[in-house]
């Protein structure tokens, strides 16, 4: 029987997954006001009464998800926080931290930037949800034709320049928006298949537990795997109620994977395979809900500040120019290099 725990606020534990990722339903169903923020963190949660509610302004949280104490330029919208914080001796100033409250940041080297995700579902509140990578953000340019581009550093500055003070009024217009699609040329299966530490059988047995927990979300399913454009990062913008439901669905279809799967014998890379997955699972769940909800896809910015040497941040910039993201040739070349390998 299928189960539809999330849109019906059923409990249902799962078995043998992970600590922190066995669900009450019912428990998140609690108004979300009574959300406690945890420890010193100034993680947005409102008392009843607070100007952003009487006001009708949205709050907007945009949140850049970092593993090491990366530059995060100074604006309203943006909210540095440190994933992975609980296996980190680290402390980042003026970073918010994924190991507070409920929260499953002990999980980052499977989850990735989902353990930020998940602690923001659990202990933030605001009228709008969104994750950028410390290195990848979306902006605000509806007439963009590429996925993304490249540019040196994230600024106030460079903000400016990409249109980040016009962000609030276009967030607040929609109830999703995710990254601008980008065509492989190659079908969303085969492209996981091809992916270097990715493993097909991860993908079929996803797309089983699909079929058997959640079957309304088949048709969409298999529109995109079987399609090319692909939306990758795992960044997004969502209003609460859509974020909370993405989430409820999200985390439930990747327990359910972790009781399942096998890893043995994956190393590091290998084993961030909840991170790959969440990726192709938000292609499922965007497409399902779009033609219910308001929905828009802006490009991603590239900053090319944080790795590499001069050398190869230009070459980088050179094939951008010479092999355009979601071109035919671009998909070509890469092909040709994997065989190569």
């Amino acid at each position: 029987m299928a189960r539809q725990a999330c849109h019906e606020g059923r409990a249902v534990p799962v078995a043998a997954a992970p600590a922190g990722l066995l669900f009450c339903r019912q428990a998140h169903r609690r108004r979300r006001a009574e959300r406690p923020c945890p420890g010193d963190q100034n993680c947005g949660s409102r008392e009843k009464g607070d100007n952003a509610m009487t006001t009708n302004t949205p709050e907007i949280r945009l949140f850049v998800s970092c593993h090491k104490a990366f530059s995060v330029p100074r604006n309203t919208l943006l909210h540095p926080l440190h994933v992975g914080a609980a296996l980190s001796a680290d402390f980042f100033q003026e970073f918010l931290r994924d190991d507070s409250g409920e929260n499953i940041s002990a999980l980052n080297r499977r989850y990735c930037e989902l353990t930020g995700q998940y602690w923001v579902w659990k202990n933030v509140e605001a009228d709008y949800c969104g994750f950028f990578h410390y290195r990848r953000y979306l902006y605000p340019d509806t007439a963009a034709r590429r996925p993304y581009i490249i540019r040196t550093a994230p600024t106030e500055k460079e903000l400016e320049r990409l249109g980040f003070q016009d962000f609030p009024q276009l967030i607040g217009q929609y109830d999703l928006i995710a990254p601008m699609g980008e065509d492989m040329h190659a079908s969303v299966r085969e492209h996981y298949a091809s992916a270097p530490f990715h493993h097909v059988k991860d993908l079929a047995l996803t797309e089983q537990i699909i079929r058997e927990l959640y079957p309304a979300y088949v048709p969409a399913m298999e529109r995109y795997l079987s399609g090319s454009v692909c939306y990758f990062g795992n960044i997004f913008i969502m209003s609460r109620p859509v974020f909370d439901d993405y989430c409820h669905w999200l985390f439930d279809v990747l327990a359910e994977f972790d009781r399942r799967a096998d890893v043995t014998g994956y190393g590091p890379q290998e084993l961030r395979v909840d991170g790959y997955l969440a990726e192709r699972l938000f292609g499922i769940y965007y497409p399902h809900r779009r033609d219910e909800l308001r929905t828009l896809e802006l490009p991603r910015v590239h900053f090319d500040c944080f790795g590499g040497t001069a050398a190869e941040r230009r070459r980088t910039r050179l094939l951008y120019h010479l092999l355009p993201p979601g071109s035919k040739r671009r998909a070509w070349v890469k092909r040709a290099g994997r065989r190569g390998a």
